[in-house]
């Protein structure tokens, strides 16, 4: 199975992507996030015509965080840790 970094980079700009997210404070749960992806460079960009959602690399190269706001002048919010990347228009 890819990592996380070859599966996104991966996805073509326009595709669909369900992102399936670990909460922080909810270790036994997950969400999972169906988003077009809008930008296709690191930091990776998707959007679900709500929010956007931003998936950038953890300090260290531990892994990917998600991260989602409204619009611009909406505060940022940690969505949770990325654990998978489905490409839904492959």
């Amino acid at each position: 199975m890819p990592d996380l970094d070859t599966t996104l980079s991966a996805i073509r700009l326009g595709h669909e992507a369900s992102l399936i997210v670990k909460p922080p404070n909810r270790p036994d749960d997950r969400d999972d996030v169906e988003a077009v992806l809008v930008r296709a460079a690191p930091p990776y960009e998707f959007d679900d015509g709500e929010q956007t959602y931003r998936v950038v690399e953890d300090e260290g190269d531990t892994g990917f965080r998600v991260l989602a706001s409204r619009d611009v002048a909406d505060p940022v919010r940690v969505l949770g840790e990325l654990r998978a990347v489905v490409d839904m228009s492959a």
